[in-house]
């Protein structure tokens, strides 16, 4: 997992907003995480399957 995304920092002179450039794949994952995060629930299911053992998870799954 990365920790960081590449950025760069564009400024405009004047009044106007600065603007960060990113990587269209860092720029899909942050939309991806967005999103998962966006389902009711869907927190809680990541933070308690980071939390089981793998031996604790079953061998075959039933999809």
């Amino acid at each position: 997992m990365r920790l960081f995304y590449a950025k760069i920092l564009l400024n405009f002179p004047g009044d106007r907003s600065n603007a960060i450039l990113l990587a269209e794949k860092d720029w899909s994952a942050i939309q991806e995480t967005l999103y998962l995060l966006s389902v009711p629930g869907m927190r809680e299911s990541i933070k308690e399957g980071l939390a089981t053992l793998i031996q604790e998870c079953d061998g075959e799954l039933n999809w």
